[in-house]
């Protein structure tokens, strides 16, 4: 007998897999937990294998459901793009994204994708700190936040981990001087306060050459010539180079983006957008509880 994929089953095993949590994912697609539950339990015997790990505290992905994850990303957004491409968009109306300075060097390419298959869906971005974006998400300002601090918030879906790296301008000195100057960010950033700190036990001296809230504001003095400063290996571009430990610097943390949906909103807009931007990273990311506080 030939087997089928049905969709909906496909959305409702990824908002589970999204949320690790069946009722939290019942009240996101509005139905029923047994609902959720009896089409899970559905998709497993079409597939023939167990897709959850279930225990009293958590419901986590198997192997073989990590494996069923990455098509059933890509087969629900096949469906959104063919019924947005026959001129059908399936989804209108208004999603507020907050993003941080380091996140949105990974959205340009998303939101466009976005916006060519949902384009009567009316996006909003506002540009923020983790914690910022997180109060403004709690307030209902915003619908999701792609952060990269959970700033003790529960709740974060990691759609990416990376290493931040130690970089300079191709053609300057600043990574021999001593104390070596340093481009970084404002005090509360906990990448910030982990370099330091490895700096420190390491034995390097450093100064503070630039503070600033925004990544473009450190970006000018490093790439004048002036700086070190730190940023996640993807956002390094031709015109900067990695130092290590051959120059005397540390290793250095790897960086999580995290996306978090407003609790309780169960607007298609903001579940197809929640959506897109999660199976827009690489299908190795690794995804985890975000429980503990920074």
């Amino acid at each position: 007998m030939k087997r089928n994929l049905d969709l909906d089953l496909l959305r409702s095993f990824a908002v589970v897999a999204e949320t690790k949590n069946f009722t939290r994912a019942a009240e996101r697609l509005s139905r029923v937990q047994s609902a959720v539950s009896m089409q899970v339990k559905r998709l497993e015997n079409i597939v023939g294998t167990r897709l959850f790990h279930r225990t009293r505290r958590a419901v986590r992905l198997t192997p073989d459901g990590v494996v069923l994850l990455r098509h059933a990303h890509r087969m629900l957004r096949l469906n959104e793009q063919a019924l947005a491409d026959l001129g059908r968009p399936a989804v209108e109306g208004r999603v507020r994204l907050g993003a941080t300075d380091t996140t949105m060097c990974y959205l340009p390419a998303v939101l466009l994708r976005f916006a060519q298959s949902y384009p009567l869906i009316d996006l909003e971005i506002r540009c923020d700190r983790s914690w910022e974006a997180l109060d403004a998400l709690e307030a209902g300002e915003i619908d999701l936040a792609l952060v990269t601090q959970p700033c003790g918030r529960a709740g974060g879906h990691m759609v990416r981990r990376e290493p931040l790296v130690w970089a300079v301008s191709r053609d300057s000195v600043a990574d021999e001087q001593d104390p070596v100057p340093l481009a970084i960010f404002a005090p509360g950033c906990i990448y910030r306060e982990a370099a330091l700190k490895a700096l420190e036990k390491q034995g390097r001296a450093w100064r503070h050459a630039y503070n600033s809230a925004s990544r473009d504001g450190l970006d000018v003095a490093v790439k004048a010539g002036l700086a070190v400063t730190m940023l996640p290996r993807s956002a390094l571009g031709p015109d900067l180079r990695v130092v290590g430990p051959e120059q005397g610097f540390p290793p250095l943390p790897s960086i999580e983006i995290l996306l978090y949906r407003r609790p309780g909103v169960a607007s298609a807009p903001v579940a197809t957008l929640a959506e897109a931007i999660a199976v827009s990273f690489p299908t190795d990311s690794v995804h985890a509880d975000t429980k503990s506080a920074a």
